[in-house]
């Protein structure tokens, strides 16, 4: 392993509202290299406490040879206190980490912040960027912050703070370490901002792609994020524990190239993409999920079936996508039959799914939970799988 780096001096600080594996595996490391003093924002009174007392951590970034950074000159506070309104009174750029479903409760907070900046007359810009496997997060977070602003502090937000959209992507894991917030991850990483969105000068930061097509990459991160998942749902119907190990089984890996590949074709379709482009992002990412170094639990991607089978979720936009540019889903289907067949008794959803389908029957779940209409061609091939 190559000795520990440092991160610059720090002129500049950030918000990380989520102090979790991203929060801390990749916002943290991007912008503590980029000279920023980071402010971590948590509802984990024992993560705010671990980051208080240590003050720094570790990443370690798996490459040919593992490299170290060490993130330091951080502080964390509870969501909705003092600490943490003062906080983004005094930030340039602040970041969310906090999973979908928690998002809209980010908000009051932000807001808190806002409004606090506009009390004082600041007219130094923020963004606000919602890292989230999610599409348009920030655009939805600024819509959930609205809703605590008045009329005149929605003006003044609306001149100086930037909720600009954006995609994310880096596997990251907890290690045993004296440290509990040390972290490995991968060497591969993307974030990609919408420029037209952004308060302030983001241009500096290592890390961060400024695109003013941030549409297309969301998409192709979302519809690569259907890989991801049916390796979780395959493998665990086979009894597999890790995800690499789904990669490298034959008839898993063969059904999710498949999916993949009709994925990338209605993405390219979309968006008016070569299919090279694509095909060669699929290859990066197979990569990725057979990487034996990441020791990603099959359940995880898993999580929360009933939302990953939602209209403009995973599975169904990339196999209706598909359709319309004349592509057959038949690997995504296979996919979506294994989400339905997901019955892992400690994801509440998975229960509940299997409960309805039981108590109300399939076509009845595809059209509530999928939004798919009867006879809609995509119901029919699920049905008939």
């Amino acid at each position: 392993m190559s000795k520990t780096k440092g991160c610059n001096t720090k002129s500049k600080k950030a918000v990380l509202i989520g102090a979790g594996q991203i929060g801390r595996g990749f916002i943290g490391q991007v912008l503590c290299e980029a000279g920023y003093e980071l402010t971590f924002v948590d509802a984990s009174q024992a993560l705010v406490d671990n980051i208080n007392r240590y003050k720094q951590y570790k990443v370690i970034v798996m490459g040919a040879g593992e490299q170290e950074y060490l993130i330091d000159h951080i502080r964390a506070c509870m969501p909705d206190t003092e600490q943490a309104v003062e906080a983004l009174c005094e930030a340039s750029l602040v970041t969310t980490a906090v999973g979908p479903t928690a998002l809209a409760k980010t908000a009051t907070t932000i807001a808190a912040g806002i409004i606090r900046r506009m009390e004082r007359g600041s007219e130094e810009p923020m963004t606000v960027i919602a890292c989230e496997n999610m599409e348009f997060g920030s655009s939805k977070l600024f819509e959930s912050v609205k809703e605590h602003l008045s009329a005149a502090q929605l003006d003044y937000c609306e001149r100086y703070i930037g909720f600009p959209d954006a995609e994310v992507s880096r596997m990251v894991m907890p290690i045993e370490d004296e440290n509990p917030l040390t972290v490995k991850v991968e060497q591969y990483k993307e974030w990609v901002v919408d420029s037209a969105k952004v308060r302030g000068d983001l241009s500096g930061i290592r890390g961060i792609e400024l695109s003013d097509n941030p549409t297309a990459y969301i998409k192709r991160k979302m519809f690569t994020l259907t890989g991801h998942a049916m390796l979780g749902y395959l493998g665990y119907r086979k009894g597999l524990r890790y995800i690499y190990e789904a990669a490298y089984d034959d008839e898993i890996f063969h059904t999710v190239f498949t999916a993949l590949t009709e994925c990338g074709k209605g993405w390219c379709g979309e968006y008016n993409m070569p299919e090279e482009n694509f095909n060669e992002y699929i290859c990066i990412m197979m990569r990725r999920f057979a990487d034996t170094r990441m020791v990603d639990p099959c359940v995880r991607p898993c999580r929360q079936p009933m939302r990953k089978l939602s209209q403009g979720e995973r599975f169904i936009e990339p196999a209706l996508t598909a359709l319309k540019h004349g592509v057959e889903p038949v690997g995504i289907v296979a996919g979506i039959r294994a989400v339905l067949d997901y019955d892992y008794a400690e994801d509440e959803q998975a229960v509940e799914l299997q409960r309805r389908i039981a108590a109300e029957g399939l076509p009845a779940v595809l059209e509530q939970v999928c939004g798919l209409r009867p006879g809609e061609r995509l119901m029919q091939m699920i049905l008939n799988a």
